[in-house]
């Protein structure tokens, strides 16, 4: 994939804190898969990619023919859906250009507070066996639930790898209270974590926007973490969307 990905997103420090070990960890923006491995072909029909300049930028979410599920901190002026293949080069995939963006009300850049937003295509996807719109979730689930998030982000951290091919790895949904220990008052209700114990898998820069999928519905966009991605015992954090269901559903009905 192009270098050209090396894009601002990348570098945008969400805050200082103090790790549970006393030391300082930098928190940044999500956006890629660390120490995952390639996700099954075929295996997540509703993943998207929003491309810039043919570049990756951020992940996404079929939820409806004509609408993606993404994260705020995604917005740009223009960019292109990719559908259909888990190959970013892939000549069988299907580009729409989006039109519109829709960010969540009370959106905090600073605090990535509701991160979450709608993007508008110019045209409806063409559904098949590769582009599928994803479940919503009818639950929230529990802490302990296995899920997995896939994306084309980075690799490695700090240095940057892109994959041309979409990655995946497993996650255990984290309980809130354990969560908060780690990120302290970073956390917020509307904030979902996910992580193993000990391991360094998690999602990165790339990666933002993407699903964390549990028991085959979307509870999850991935939204921010620590950098360098990858750290142990310092969980991924995402958008948790059983929460915010109801401005989804009212979003794309309105605008139609």
């Amino acid at each position: 994939m192009a270098g050209t990905v090396l894009r601002p997103l990348l570098t945008l420090l969400l805050a200082l804190a103090v790790g549970s070990s006393g030391q300082e960890a930098q928190y940044e923006q999500a956006d890629k898969i660390i120490e995952g491995e390639p996700c099954p072909k075929g295996s997540h029909p509703w993943q998207v990619a929003l491309l810039r300049n043919n570049a990756i930028h951020c992940g996404g979410v079929l939820v409806h023919e004509q609408w993606v599920l993404t994260a705020a901190h995604c917005k740009m002026d223009k960019y292109t859906v990719h559908l259909g293949s888990d190959e970013l080069n892939s000549e069988g995939a299907q580009r729409i250009e989006a039109i519109k963006s829709f960010v969540y009300p009370g959106y905090s850049p600073e605090t990535h507070i509701r991160d979450l937003m709608l993007v508008k295509m110019q045209s409806k996807a063409r559904l098949s066996p590769t582009v599928k719109k994803v479940t919503l979730p009818a639950i929230c689930e529990l802490p302990g639930t296995e899920c997995t998030v896939s994306g084309w982000g980075t690799t490695t951290s700090p240095t940057v790898t892109l994959p041309s091919q979409l990655m995946c790895t497993q996650v255990r949904i984290i309980s809130h209270s354990e969560c908060k220990t780690i990120y302290k008052g970073l956390l917020h209700r509307s904030m979902l974590c996910a992580g193993i114990p000990d391991s360094r898998t998690n999602a990165c820069n790339g990666d933002s926007g993407g699903p964390l999928m549990c028991n085959g519905t979307l509870q999850g966009v991935v939204s921010w973490g620590t950098f360098p991605c990858g750290q142990p015992n310092k969980p991924g954090v995402y958008t948790q969307v059983c929460r915010l269901i109801d401005w989804i559903k009212n979003i794309i009905r309105k605008n139609r």
